[in-house]
């Protein structure tokens, strides 16, 4: 933290403790969300999400926006087409359905990952594990990728995540021992020190990639427009040894999940044309996961640039990347 304080600050002595009786608020709300989610079967609690989730995509328009805008990328599709609402909708339902699964997992039991999570080709992560190193998993919000780190623990898999730990301390406190229980340790966002730890001791990574465009990440076109991906991923690999392993753990009809990993791709160094090679084929990889089922993907900000200027700069700096000029400086 800072040691410098703002005007701002000085003059609200209030907020400090409004902060904490929000987050006490939130964290009590969330407990008691979880006992009556695992108190009722989950046959019961799944359509009363999808409920809410319907009530949700009706009553935020701004998240309703959003979730359509890309959507409507992926479909290829005005925002208003009927394939992209139904889509959109969707997603919302999945999202609240997600939020019900995480909550459960407090009381899940490695009897119940076994019924509720398959994995189709667990000898990829294996090979990737070659030499006891660690892997970069990587994906996107698309079904339930928290249910991956019971279903891999279950094989003695274990894994790591970057978490925001600097708000909800009680909250933070609470999820991250559920989910060490389950073979997934959080890692602080702000703690890169961590993550290479983690992988030089054999542990495994998960990372999100779906973040959204921002100037001076790595330019990508992904699902047929220019964007950008993080630079993490392809950096921890040139730079650990990692390979990256794109994943997905898809919601299946009777809403249990199929989790499969797609083809490895590693990179050889840090240089700026090696980075775009790497990212570009995670992009690749993971748009082909989005395409699959769009309605799975629960993306509430924009991943693509909202304005022309913007737009104007991601196709420049993905059209250098493609040249293989420095993608870093802006065009003249």
């Amino acid at each position: 933290m800072s040691s410098t304080t703002s005007a701002t600050e000085v003059k609200r002595p209030g907020a400090g403790a409004r902060e904490r009786r929000r987050e006490a608020f939130t964290y009590r709300a969330y407990r008691l969300g979880e006992r009556v989610i695992n108190f009722l079967p989950r046959w019961l609690v799944l359509p009363l999400a999808a409920a809410a989730g319907n009530a949700a995509h009706d009553l935020t328009g701004d998240k309703r926006g959003v979730v359509r805008a890309n959507v409507a990328h992926v479909l290829r599709l005005p925002a208003e087409h009927p394939r992209v609402r139904r889509a959109a909708r969707r997603a919302f339902r999945n999202y609240a359905k997600y939020l019900v699964d995480v909550m459960r997992l407090s009381t899940l039991t490695e009897d119940e990952v076994a019924k509720l999570v398959a994995i189709d080709n667990l000898e990829i992560l294996d090979e990737a594990r070659a030499g006891e190193r660690g892997v970069l998993l990587c994906t996107v919000h698309v079904g339930g990728m928290d249910l991956l780190a019971p279903a891999l623990h279950r094989f003695g898999h274990e894994m790591h995540v970057v978490a925001d730990d600097t708000t909800y301390g009680r909250l933070y406190e609470h999820l991250r021992a559920i989910r060490a229980r389950h073979g997934l340790t959080l890692i602080g966002w702000r703690s890169l020190r961590g993550l290479f730890r983690a992988l030089k001791a054999g542990s495994n990574l998960v990372l999100f990639c779906d973040g959204g465009y921002r100037d001076g990440d790595v330019p990508v076109e992904f699902l047929g427009e220019p964007t950008t991906f993080p630079a993490g991923p392809a950096a921890l690999s040139a730079r650990s040894g990692a390979p990256m392993l794109p994943v997905a753990c898809s919601r299946l009809r009777n809403d249990r999940f199929r989790a499969r990993g797609l083809p490895l791709i590693t990179a050889a160094n840090d240089s700026l044309a090696e980075t775009y090679r790497a990212t570009q084929a995670l992009a690749d990889a993971l748009g082909r996961v989005i395409a699959e089922d769009p309605g799975q993907w629960y993306m509430f900000r924009p991943v693509w640039p909202q304005t022309d200027a913007d737009r104007a700069r991601a196709r420049a700096a993905l059209d250098a990347a493609r040249r293989g000029e420095d993608w870093t400086k802006p065009s003249a």
